[in-house]
């Protein structure tokens, strides 16, 4: 009897220790986010300084889909000193899907300046440069990052994407005659930017997908981890698309996710 006491006091001891943090932290690690949430919000009360509880917050927010809720915890974060370079580049990737690119730049760069060998934010900065319409700026950052990134897999993935990538067309200048004046509508300053090859924000437009972008989506999923969206997107990309040389493409790319 008394062996029995010990361990059932040794495991409530035990217990005791797992504070609310840790509990979000275990919770998130298994997708359970609703429930992370929770444990965050008790944590965040319990030690309303703790940048690490507003960074874990914001990333179970941006997964729920509150994105302004996210950009706020890190923010928070970030305002309690935080140092981590996931912050910023995590608020970078928020920001890129409220389509506040000038704003992401800044945050991967800042990311950047805490690991300048840090593949992803590279990438995901290209991506926002691309959405600004500066072209040259995303070309030097993809490249740079498929060259530093370690994981062949990851490294084939950035390729594809960067070959996903639509060429930037803007309407031509519109020239003026001093009779009639200066001329109307946007000139090739102000043309709207393409879209980017990994950005779901941009490629979630109110018309339906044609391949390119369904295939674009799709490998910004997986880069973010979400394999079954990706699958789902590239074998959109896949019916909808017409080229033999791009359909292999999209089977040589289910194949390599395990989809074929």
């Amino acid at each position: 009897m008394r062996a029995w006491i010990l361990v059932l006091t040794l495991v409530a001891v035990a217990c005791s220790t797992v504070t609310p943090f840790d509990r979000g932290f275990a919770l998130s690690q298994r997708g359970q986010d609703l429930a992370a949430k929770e444990a965050f919000d008790e944590a965040i009360r319990r030690s309303p300084d703790s940048a690490p509880a507003y960074a874990n917050r914001g990333l179970v927010r941006a997964r729920l889909g509150d994105l302004d809720g996210a950009i706020e915890d890190y923010t928070k974060a970030i305002a309690l000193g935080s140092r981590d370079g996931e912050v910023p580049f995590n608020r970078g990737l928020a920001l890129t899907e409220k389509r506040d690119y000038r704003d992401a730049v800044a945050d991967f760069t800042t990311a950047l300046s805490v690991n300048p060998r840090h593949a992803e934010a590279l990438f995901a900065r290209g991506s926002a440069w691309w959405l600004t319409g500066d072209t040259d700026q995303a070309r030097a950052d993809w490249l740079r990052a498929i060259a530093l990134e370690p994981d062949p897999r990851q490294k084939s993935r950035m390729l594809a994407a960067v070959d996903s990538a639509p060429p930037v067309t803007r309407p031509p200048a519109v020239t003026s005659s001093p009779a009639a004046g200066p001329a109307a509508g946007p000139g090739p300053e102000t043309a709207p930017p393409a879209s980017a090859p990994a950005s779901a924000s941009s490629l979630g437009a109110r018309a339906p997908l044609d391949s390119r972008a369904l295939a674009a989506r799709g490998l910004d999923r997986e880069l973010k981890g979400d394999r079954p969206g990706a699958i789902g997107d590239l074998r959109a990309a896949l019916a909808a698309e017409i080229d033999p040389e791009r359909r292999q493409g999209l089977r040589n790319l289910l194949q390599l996710l395990g989809a074929i």
